[in-house]
This record gives structure tokens, C-alpha cells and sequence, in this order.
């Protein structure tokens, strides 16, 4: 018996290595070259997971089902979760995007355990337009598009990415608050189509340019930007304080420069979010300036935000 047990064994293990794909046919499956990398994460998951964890179980089971359905409609490679997190990879960024806006919309209209809509940051909260701008668990997104180093496991049948592409991906994802999704300046400039026509992802949605941000151990500041679909555009965010002074390249609020960040700057009714030399067509704008009640003296806390509305110029 004993010998008869080795031998199923050793032909169940037999069969199973002959199942494995191998590491060509690994990468055969997943995007390569220029990817669009997306982090996602549950705002305040930690907290829910202490105070109510019977709850915080079914509500992670109902995100997990509305972030899987979305990966497979709109094409993209589920890498890896790691508790409440994902990291999926797309490749063609307009994909990625559109599967943001799907989640974001799709988790307002799920199932939610009772205590997480009478949760403070899980209660509803109505659009004013008869749907709702807030329902259930929020989710930060973050992305950027690169070429990252891909390296595929046979082990774990999956393909894995690495590289500096990586790391500005998910230091993007954790300046997001729940329910907002940030772009690098990289992947903005890869949505931001000529003339703004119907195939362009961002043409009905709410921008915002953020301006520059540290971001931890990247070494040069980032430019970034919060999209959200137009429906929910009355979501408000608390300002990243963190904003670099466009004078010396420092943290905002330094004193290595006494200017203004917003002297001389031109705000024309139309003017493009592009940098300076750009062939863009001009897109009506409306600049945002966020300033605490008491900034120090000699000092101007500016946040520079430009809305984008719905209107475009030719």
C-alpha cells in the first residue's frame, strides 16, 4: 500500500509539473514593454479591521469582487494583493483609466455590511443628482506608465514587475485619499489626446493639477494630477501639503525664497495644462488656490490646482 501511495504521488506531481507554464509562456500572457501600473487601497482599513472585523471580512469580499470583474472587463494583469491592496498592470493606459472610473462608480452601488455605511467615512452621501457621491468603502488609486523589469515565477504561476516604474507607481497611489485617483505627470501626458477628441478618457472628466510633490524616496518632485469622473465631481479632498515651491524646488512654506509661488504666474481664461512650448490645444480653466487661515509671515501656503471642466476650445 504503502509503495502504491509513492507512486500516485509521484505521478500527481508528475502531472502537475506538466501543467505549469513556463516562464516564456508566462510573459507570452502578461503586458511587457510600456505598462500603465495601478496600486489600489482601502482608506482607513486598518481601523475598520480592529473596531468591526466580521464586518471588514464581507466588505473586503464585495471589493474584491468588483476589483476582479473590472480586471477582466478592461484588460488588465492582476500581479499581486496583499491584504486590502492590488497591483494590477495594463497595456494601454486608456484601459487602466476607464477601469478607475468603472470601480469607483460600481462600489457606490454594492451591498455593503450595514456598520460600514454607518462608519463615518462609509456613509452615504447624496450626489445632489439622484445618484450618490459616497457609499460604503473608499479606495485610493495611484498610477504611472513605464517600463518595469518583468520577472515571471513558475513557481507561482505569475508574473512580477520591478524597477523604479514600480516604486513612483505605488509612492503615487499613497498620496491618494479614498475615492480619488491620482496621475503622474507621465501617464497624464499619455491620456491628454490631441484636441481632447472622443477617445480620450479624461475629455468628460473633473482634473485637477496638484502641482508638484515629494514623493518618499524618489529623488526628483512629481508632477501629479487628480481625475475623478464627472458624476462624482463634487468630491472634495483634504490638500497635500507637501506642494514644492516652483522658485527654488523646495517643500512649500520654505524660506529659502522670498516670492510669492503664485507672483507673475498668466491665468487667462484659456489656458492648457501642458508645460511651456506645448502644441496642446488650450482647455478652459478655472485656477483653485487652497490657503490655510494663518500662514507665517513672509510666507503664501498655496496649493496650485487648476480645475478642468467639461468645455474645451479648439
Amino acid at each position: 500500500l504503502l509503495l502504491l501511495g509513492g507512486i500516485v504521488v509521484w505521478l500527481w506531481r508528475r502531472a502537475a509539473r506538466g501543467s505549469l507554464l513556463s516562464e516564456d509562456e508566462l510573459l507570452a500572457q502578461a503586458p511587457q514593454g510600456e505598462v500603465t501600473m495601478l496600486f489600489t487601497d482601502i482608506q482607513d482599513s486598518t481601523h475598520l479591521w480592529e473596531h468591526m472585523p466580521k464586518d471588514m471580512a464581507n466588505a473586503l469580499e464585495v471589493h474584491n469582487d468588483v476589483m476582479r470583474a473590472a480586471i477582466r472587463q478592461f484588460r488588465g494583469y492582476e500581479v499581486s494583493t496583499s491584504g486590502d491592496s492590488f497591483f494590477v498592470v495594463f497595456q494601454d493606459p486608456k484601459d487602466a483609466m476607464d477601469m478607475c472610473f468603472h470601480i469607483q462608480k460600481a462600489l457606490l452601488g454594492q451591498s455593503w455590511p450595514e456598520r460600514i455605511l454607518q462608519y463615518e467615512g462609509g456613509v452615504p452621501v447624496d450626489s445632489g443628482d439622484g445618484g450618490w457621491l459616497w457609499r460604503g468603502l473608499r479606495v485610493r488609486m495611484g498610477m504611472h506608465v513605464g517600463e518595469p523589469s518583468p520577472e515571471p515565477s513558475v513557481a507561482n504561476q505569475k508574473v512580477d514587475y520591478f524597477g523604479p516604474p514600480v516604486n513612483l507607481a505605488a509612492r503615487v497611489s499613497s498620496k491618494a485619499m479614498g475615492g480619488q485617483i491620482l496621475l503622474s505627470e507621465e501617464l497624464y501626458d499619455k491620456l491628454y489626446l490631441p484636441n481632447w477628441d472622443s477617445c480620450s478618457p479624461l475629455k468628460d472628466a473633473h482634473v485637477v493639477d496638484l502641482g508638484m510633490h515629494t514623493l518618499k524616496g524618489i529623488e526628483k518632485p512629481q508632477q501629479l494630477y487628480s481625475v475623478i469622473p464627472t458624476e462624482l465631481k463634487r468630491r472634495t479632498f483634504p490638500v497635500i501639503q507637501d506642494v514644492v515651491c516652483q522658485y527654488c524646488k523646495g517643500p512649500m512654506w520654505c524660506q529659502r525664497c522670498d516670492k510669492d509661488p503664485t507672483e507673475g504666474q498668466q491665468l487667462p481664461v484659456h489656458r492648457t495644462l501642458a508645460r511651456p512650448g506645448s502644441s496642446r490645444p488650450s482647455s478652459r480653466i478655472t485656477p483653485a488656490y487652497h490657503r490655510p487661515s494663518s500662514p507665517r509671515h513672509g510666507e503664501v501656503a498655496v496649493t496650485r490646482g487648476i480645475r478642468l471642466s467639461r468645455t474645451f476650445t479648439q
